[in-house]
């Protein structure tokens, strides 16, 4: 008997000592969850069930996508695209969309946070569960900021993706919009500097070194050779910091010129046409239509 009394009192030691270890591990989960939520009743003003949880998630995404200057239609049509990618991600298990914290937008707004909140709340609420679909699936809702005058066709850079959705669209209104001009000069040796540090996996030995060699039908760039190795211009515009993949490479009497057109990668929504279509009277459904045909919006 002493000894069954010995081996309980281990055991419920042994039960005592594992509880305790399996509360700190989960500590930190706790707390994260705990600051989460926090941060949403922060941004709200009030405790939400999970399916309205999930729709205030896009107001901290909405905030790091779009400036509240644009008009409501605009806001609603990159409401949709927002809940569309953040489902998207979710069902396919990819990074989410990135979204500014409770104190980086009362930073951003000062004292307008709690009106701007309520707006975008409210806008949100108009377009509550709709999301843009082809063929049963969500689309991958492209947008960026200022064309070159026109929205890029998926499939000319990949031929065998199923984005059907995503073809040119006219947005001349663009070239009037603020940052769709950059021209860089650099003298020879900073450009071929820059060029070195950029690519050192390769040989440059002169300007004629980086060439474009290819284009899509809207004036992007496809393809770049840079010495003997072919880059496609979304990895060169990334390395070389550009505006854009629209972009001209000229040399001037030893030195170099680089224009570029637009602010993005060129695909689905161009949010300067969208305003204007929105300034003309379009809704935010015509508007998602006009960048996106085919598509479907579904609740």
């Amino acid at each position: 008997m002493p000894e069954q009394r010995r081996k309980k009192r281990a055991m419920k030691k042994l039960n005592t000592i594992l509880s305790g270890i399996l509360l700190i591990l989960l500590l930190p989960v706790f707390f994260t969850v705990l600051y989460q939520k926090m941060q949403m009743e922060d941004i709200t003003g009030e405790k939400k069930t999970e399916s309205e949880a999930a729709e205030e998630e896009l107001i901290g995404i909405l905030a790091r996508e779009i400036s509240v200057k644009h008009s409501d239609e605009c806001i609603k049509a990159q409401s949709v695209i927002a809940r569309t990618n953040l489902l998207f991600a979710r069902e396919n298990q990819t990074a989410l969309p990135e979204a500014l914290t409770a104190e980086q937008m009362k930073e951003l707004w000062g004292e307008e946070f709690s009106a701007v909140c309520d707006r975008l709340k409210e806008l949100i609420l108009e377009t509550k569960g709709q999301t843009l679909q082809y063929d049963g699936r969500y689309i991958y809702a492209a947008y960026h900021s200022v064309s070159a005058g026109n929205t890029r066709n998926m499939q000319e850079l990949y031929p065998n993706s199923d984005m059907p959705y995503l073809k040119t669209a006219a947005c001349h209104g663009d070239t009037a919009a603020e940052g769709y001009l950059c021209v860089n000069y650099w003298e020879g040796e900073e450009f071929l500097k820059i060029c070195r540090d950029m690519f050192p996996e390769d040989q440059i030995e002169n300007i004629s070194s980086v060439q474009v060699t290819e284009r899509d039908s809207a004036g992007y760039v496809l393809k770049v050779q840079v010495g003997q190795t072919i880059y496609d211009g979304e990895e060169f515009r990334r390395r070389m910091g550009l505006h854009s993949t629209h972009f001209t490479l000229t040399e001037l009497e030893g030195n170099v010129r680089v224009v570029t057109l637009g602010l993005g990668h060129g695909f689905g929504l161009s949010q300067h046409t969208a305003q204007l279509l929105a300034e003309d009277g379009k809704n935010y459904n015509e508007i998602l239509q006009y960048f996106y045909p085919g598509a479907e919006i579904t609740e």
